[in-house]
């Protein structure tokens, strides 16, 4: 017998990592993927939802998308275009083509945050929330119906660090964009499981990765490796110092959780500090100083899920 089906809703800001993370559910058949939805972060969300539907269309992914959260709950939009471009996903070869006017397939009717909330009531005790984004859209569905806090498995997250940040010194980026979402989901008292930058810096990518997907010797592969190597290239400009894999490593987790280890921990939000708003405060020292919240994230077998990654991503674009 096979491993049981896992039923997930996918909540992100496509982003190349994130593009990534949906070629890899798309492609798993322990998954049944009932939703995607997408939320203003790499980019604004008019853009991040038109990168999905994008992505959908030329991967030919079956699942529905749903425009979510255009603004954080709190302050002013923060994206990473400053880094990442207009459009959220660089490349350095053909770029992704505009959908036809006529793929009205690629749209789903509804907003994403009642999307979310009557997948998991419809669901109860069956999804996992995969989140690789600021969390507006999960936050706000708690809000509006508080109920759906008992009825969600665990909510597995790429976000927070248990030591420095990338956005801010303090602060990863999916936390620091929306840190008051971030707080209501920690809040909730659903199960967390946090991948943050510490454990994503052991997974590393490099120019013999792009070289790898190019290699293949199709048309997607070539496409792909020209965002691989534009996202290797935002640490170096010539792609010689490796890059830390982010978002995918929550579907390599689903696909091979024995690579990973973790720790339990209360994680807690800044939302106060002047130079700290937006960290991830991990307290290891559970029970005796605070209740457990969150199973972090603290070592990986770095290689060999980057070797499985590549191994998935030749198989899908062969």
């Amino acid at each position: 017998m096979g491993k049981p089906v896992k039923k997930i809703w996918l909540d992100t800001d496509p982003g190349f990592d994130d593009w990534l993370t949906m070629l890899l559910l798309g492609s798993n058949p322990q998954i049944d993927w009932l939703g995607v939805s997408i939320v203003t972060g790499n980019a604004p969300v008019d853009i991040t939802w038109d990168n999905a539907l994008r992505i959908k269309a030329h991967d030919g992914l079956k699942v529905a998308i749903y425009r979510g959260c255009e603004q954080p709950l709190a302050g002013a939009i923060e994206t990473a275009q400053r880094i990442l471009g207009d459009s959220g996903m660089p490349t350095t070869g053909d770029a992704l083509p505009p959908r036809a006017a006529s793929d009205a397939s690629s749209d789903a009717a509804g907003h994403a945050v009642d999307a979310l909330i009557a997948a998991v009531r419809a669901h109860p005790g069956e999804i996992t929330v995969i989140a690789i984004a600021p969390m507006t859209n999960i936050a706000t569905a708690l809000m509006k119906a508080p109920d759906i806090a008992g009825k969600i498995v665990e909510i597995i997250l790429m976000g927070g660090s248990t030591d420095q940040g990338n956005h801010t010194a303090a602060a990863e980026f999916n936390i620091y964009a929306d840190p008051e979402a971030a707080d209501v989901v920690f809040r909730a008292g659903i199960p967390l499981r946090m991948f943050g930058l510490n454990l994503c810096r052991q997974l590393l990518v490099t120019n013999v990765e792009v070289a790898r997907l190019r290699a293949l010797g199709t048309a997607r592969a070539s496409m792909l490796a020209g965002y691989l190597e534009a996202y290797v290239r935002i640490r170096s400009p010539d792609g010689s110092v490796p890059m830390p894999m982010y978002d995918p490593v929550v579907a390599l987790y689903l696909e091979a959780p024995q690579l990973f280890q973790f720790l339990p921990a209360h994680v807690a939000i800044e939302l106060r500090g002047e130079l700290t708003r937006g960290m991830t405060v991990c307290e290891f020292r559970v029970p005796r100083r605070a209740a457990v919240t969150t199973q972090v994230a603290h070592l990986a077998d770095g290689p060999a899920a980057i070797e499985l990654l590549m191994q998935r991503l030749s198989a899908i674009l062969a």
